[in-house]
């Protein structure tokens, strides 16, 4: 694995992948596309954006799409002429599209059509041209009823778009042009997520932390046959973890990457079944749900080599029982917790194979710092519970923010070290190993006594019947705090039994203070835009009303 220097994502790709020679670098609906397929559109859609839309070095376009091969061929090809990629969720509110180009200053928009049809008022007010996606860019040639609507509904919504272009036409029509050289210490990247305040954030990451990242990781291993050893990726390009360990990494040691738009359990295990899958990124609840379904289990998770798992914290209970259909099956991975956040482009700490300790979050990656913190921004001894810190190269320039400093977001300490303060909590033992606390926002004081969510989460989750959890702190009438559960079960049947078997549990293995006084049984629990139990919609609830 070549060392990152100063080069871009793009550069980096092309060098790394450079050594296999062809092979097939993605794939859709099944259809394989070789590397030099790949490289071309990504050529071609780097032109295109120099010769028509105009793009220079240091200016920003937005990528508002779901995870396709095309935000994938947009991530290399605006990244080789130094333009800044504005990722947004491709389910955001109109609004909110509208005011993400424009604090941004985007240049222009690429949507996927199927995508297109509420956001059309938002796109011609920002007047900046819109590159068209469409399914079948890539897709093998599908007949059928559905097909002849969905091209009549294009065809309805195509000409509203005032400044619109054809991504297909787009990628095909200029030769390769030179790109930027050396800039990876630039800004490459908005992304833009929820902050280490709770409050959303712009965050401003360069190709170098995000190649450095990339290196780190792949320095444990790599891809034996190029093309076949897969990777499937579900996790968004506007989600770091989707874009450095979901795609650039498996794409820079030459796996094929096959994205699945819209995540189904079921669907994810036959791609599995029906590929060589040696890499399996996500976050925990969907590795929860594609261990429930029947057809998980077999021969096929004997490949399973690279599994990461991260944006949410996750039960050591899960890890072992997920670990148990690898081990069946001989496979050389395990699912090992984690931990990271946007603000570091990703991942920063990790268990792995040989560095491994049951219910921690893992040691840090090589050159990266990590720090448990008071309130002082001081270190604490081992084993007391502070605010996680992170610095190293792998972090991010600061927050987009008009009218301050370029660094807004980071602290610099007195020898110059800029550091990400994380907002989580947690404390790290005498053996370098660090262990997640929650969230400090979430952080609950309950008659004077610390009480941290994920402790009595990590807990319940074990037990054979829940199926989800979540901790809050909640007030009886007269103001005075107690943590209030909710949980979904895998039946519905013994509700009261499997609650006061939770008591039980709680009442044998915490302080009195982290027992919960209510459970709440719900049918499902909710979930944020990125599938994460949304703690804040549960806080606000109105229980008994």
């Amino acid at each position: 694995m070549q060392e990152p220097l100063n080069r871009n994502c793009y550069e980096y790709f092309v060098e790394c992948s450079g050594q296999y020679g062809e092979y097939d670098a993605v794939e859709f609906l099944g259809k394989k596309h070789a590397k030099s397929r790949f490289l071309h559109d990504i050529d071609g859609l780097a032109a295109y954006m120099q010769k028509e839309v105009g793009l220079k070095r240091g200016d920003v376009y937005t990528v508002f799409l779901p995870t396709t091969i095309q935000s994938y061929v947009a991530f290399y090809a605006l990244n080789k002429i130094g333009a800044i990629i504005n990722f947004i969720h491709p389910l955001s509110p109109p609004e909110a599209l509208g005011e993400a180009m424009a604090a941004s200053g985007s240049k222009g928009v690429m949507i996927l059509d199927m995508l297109s049809k509420k956001y059309i008022d938002a796109i011609n007010r920002q007047g900046v041209p819109c590159l068209v996606c469409r399914s079948s860019d890539y897709a093998p040639a599908i007949r059928g009823a559905g097909i002849n609507i969905a091209e009549q509904g294009f065809r309805l919504v195509f000409p509203s778009i005032k400044k619109r272009s054809l991504y297909r036409l787009a990628v095909d029509k200029y030769p390769p042009q030179d790109g930027v050289n050396d800039n990876g210490n630039e800004i490459a990247f908005y992304l833009n997520g929820g902050g280490t305040t709770g409050k959303s954030k712009t965050i401003k990451l360069t190709s170098k932390a995000v190649n450095e990242l990339v290196y780190k990781v792949l320095k444990l291993d790599g891809i034996h046959e190029p093309g076949v050893e897969c990777g499937i990726c579900v996790l968004p390009m506007f989600h770091a973890y989707g874009l450095t360990i979901g795609m650039h990494l498996i794409t820079c040691v030459a796996g094929r990457v096959i994205p699945m738009m819209n995540f189904n359990e079921k669907r994810f295990n036959k791609i599995m079944r029906k590929n060589k899958t040696v890499f399996i990124v996500g976050i925990p609840a969907m590795f929860k749900k594609i261990m429930a379904e029947k057809n998980f289990d077999g021969a096929h998770l004997g490949n399973l080599r690279y599994l990461f798992c991260g944006g949410d914290d996750v039960s050591q209970a899960f890890l072992d029982k997920f670990n148990t259909y690898l081990e069946k099956h001989g496979a050389p991975g395990r699912l090992r917790q984690g931990y990271g956040l946007t603000e570091v482009s990703s991942v920063c700490c990790a268990n792995i194979q040989d560095v491994y300790r049951p219910g921690s979050i893992g040691k840090p990656l090589e050159d990266v710092t990590m720090e448990i913190w008071d309130d002082n921004r001081k270190p604490v001894p081992n084993g007391t519970v502070g605010e996680i810190a992170v610095s190293g190269n792998t972090i991010m320039e600061g927050y987009f923010s008009q009218g301050k400093p370029a660094d807004e977001g980071l602290y610099t300490d007195k020898n110059g070290v800029k550091w990400v303060l994380s907002g989580d909590l947690g404390y790290r033992d005498d053996d370098g190993y660090f262990f997640f606390s929650g969230r400090k926002k979430r952080m609950m004081i309950i008659s004077g006594y610390n009480v941290y969510p994920t402790d009595v989460e990590n807990l319940v989750d074990g037990l054979p019947f829940m199926r989800e959890v979540c901790a809050i702190q909640a007030k009886d009438g007269s103001g005075k705090p107690f943590l209030r559960l909710f949980v979904s079960f895998r039946d519905r049947g013994l509700e009261e039994e499997h609650k006061k078997e939770i008591i039980r549990l709680c009442e044998n293995n915490l302080m009195r203070f982290s027992v919960p006084k209510e459970i709440v049984v719900m049918d499902e629990l909710p979930r944020t835009a990125m599938k994460k139990v949304d703690f804040m919609k549960l806080a606000d609830l109105r229980v008994g009303d």
